[in-house]
């Protein structure tokens, strides 16, 4: 036909089905993976680095996409892609190995590295002699939609820079609140949760913003509590930092699970509410929560916090948040080289320290102190500052509860021992008998009454009294629950030194 161009049979045709992509992607060298909750990855080159992602995700399919266009000439259908991510899939969980991703932060061989989440996507190397930024990493990176870069560090600043931004009542929260920060720059071992408190106008969403925005920046650093496991897992397997905002109480299955975050216990919710796959959530998460005044009964979650309080900002020293956050983008940078710098120096010198009297949290504890040099502290005076704030939680914990005030009028008149459902019986009584001043919720069944009373069990021993569940012989043995005053204990202990003497 005239004017038509003959095709040229030698010529090759474009292949973007299924099979053709995964070509490609093999040219392409993409690597495939998996991790112990089964899930596929891939890891693919981009300019002058790697970038891992998961297989059935929106940013690989746009990048498969790219890579067509790019090397082909077209664009695939999604029907082409949707099948080629199931093959690569399938790859991934069957004939790859099993490898570990990480967000934000990971340990690999004695060393720390902390990713920048800038585009070149560098990262932080650590090491007991100090740090660098590096281009590339052994370990895997990934990253979720909202994560924001942190600033280059730069070296020689002081960490009292950053004091000015935080609005903290006296030196032993201004200790805490750093240590926080050390703690949320370990990646394994325990951190605390910080629990920021105070009222209107004292810039408590400003100062955890801050906090964040030198450990995990994000788009939105600040959250409304999750309503149920699921979104707290989601949330978890996405930043490495959680901040809660204008939290007024904590509800018993937040406050076990904030429990299991600070600790790097796991926890497993359905994946989907219309399925019975589990979505297993597996570690440590630095938490910080702020409110005007937070209702949280639970002493188990006050025995893992740091609580400051804040106080109001007088118009004599208020400034507009533009001003606010300029004179701090400017210090970020050298606040964060200093922390860094003393991550190093906890590095060298957490394994050669002797901590006598460890509180809860004691790995915490040890950590924070071996980099007391660098944040130019005395030595010890990060311990003596957490003692005395866990104090606070303990007699906070304490004024809560509606068990306690029966408790002591109990013990007071001497040893008790019985059944869970007979002391709940008599701890009734006694609140009856006196006007208490605990908001807590009273425990309504036998079971909830001895969980409450395990949980509380560690913040009694600390005002003189001590509780103990054992179990009776025989066949149709019970749960016996004994309570006495812990001199009881001493004066036990001391007559049998005796005896044997």
């Amino acid at each position: 036909m005239s004017g038509a161009r003959k095709q040229n049979t030698n010529e090759k045709k474009t292949d973007l089905s299924a099979t053709g992509i995964v070509r490609l992607a093999e040219k392409a060298q993409v690597k495939l993976f998996h991790t112990a909750g089964r899930e596929a990855f891939a890891s693919f080159w981009v300019r002058d680095h790697w970038e891992n992602c998961l297989v059935k995700s929106t940013a690989f399919q746009v990048w498969l996409s790219g890579m067509c266009y790019h090397q082909e000439g077209g664009v695939p259908s999604q029907k082409a892609l949707t099948e080629a991510t199931n093959t690569f899939a399938a790859d991934a969980l069957y004939a790859s190995p099993e490898k570990r991703v990480f967000v934000r932060i990971a340990e690999h061989n004695d060393e720390i590295y902390l990713d920048l989440g800038n585009d070149s996507w560098e990262s932080i190397k650590i090491t007991g002699e100090g740090w660098q930024v590096v281009p590339h990493t052994p370990v895997k990176f990934v990253r979720a939609p909202g994560m924001q870069a942190l600033p280059h560090p730069i070296d020689g600043g002081r960490i009292d820079a950053l004091r000015p931004f935080l609005n903290l009542c006296d030196d032993d929260q201004w200790k805490l609140a750093v240590s926080w920060l050390m703690g949320a720059l370990r990646p394994a071992g325990h951190c605390p949760i910080l629990i920021v408190e105070g009222t209107h106008g004292s810039t408590k969403s400003t100062v955890s913003k801050v906090l964040r925005s030198l450990v995990d920046p994000n788009i939105a650093p600040l959250r409304s509590a999750p309503t149920n496991s699921r979104d707290l897992a989601i949330s978890a397997s996405n930043s490495w930092c959680l901040g809660f905002d204008n939290i007024s109480s904590v509800r018993p299955w937040l406050s076990d699970a904030l429990c299991q975050l600070c600790t790097g216990s796991g926890f497993s919710t359905r994946a989907l509410y219309t399925d019975g796959d589990e979505k297993i959530f597996h570690g440590k998460r630095p938490v910080l929560l702020n409110g005007i005044d937070m209702c949280i009964e639970r002493a188990d979650l006050l025995d893992r916090a740091i609580l400051i309080s804040l106080s109001p900002i007088s118009e004599e020293d208020r400034e507009t948040e533009a001003e606010f956050w300029d004179k701090f983008e400017t210090l970020r940078p050298s606040i964060f080289g200093t922390l860094l710098d003393a991550v190093a120096c906890a590095m060298s010198r957490v394994r050669k320290i002797t901590v006598p009297r460890l509180p809860r949290m004691a790995d915490f504890a040890k950590w924070v102190c071996a980099a007391e040099p660098a944040l130019g502290w005395p030595e010890g005076s990060f311990l003596d500052a957490y003692r005395r704030n866990r104090e606070v939680g303990n007699n906070l914990a304490l004024e809560v509860s509606p068990l306690v005030e029966p408790i002591q009028r109990i013990v007071a008149r001497g040893s008790w021992q019985g059944t869970a459902t007979e002391l709940q019986s008599v701890v009734a009584n006694e609140l009856l008998d006196c006007q208490h001043s605990a908001q807590g919720t009273y425990p309504k069944t036998a079971r909830e009454f001895s969980m409450s009373l395990r949980r509380l069990a560690p913040n009694l021993l600390q005002v003189g009294i001590t509780v103990e569940f054992s179990r009776t012989s025989g066949n149709n043995s019970e749960r016996i629950v004994t309570i006495r005053n812990s001199s009881d204990d001493a004066t036990q202990t001391q007559l049998q030194e005796s005896i044997k003497e």
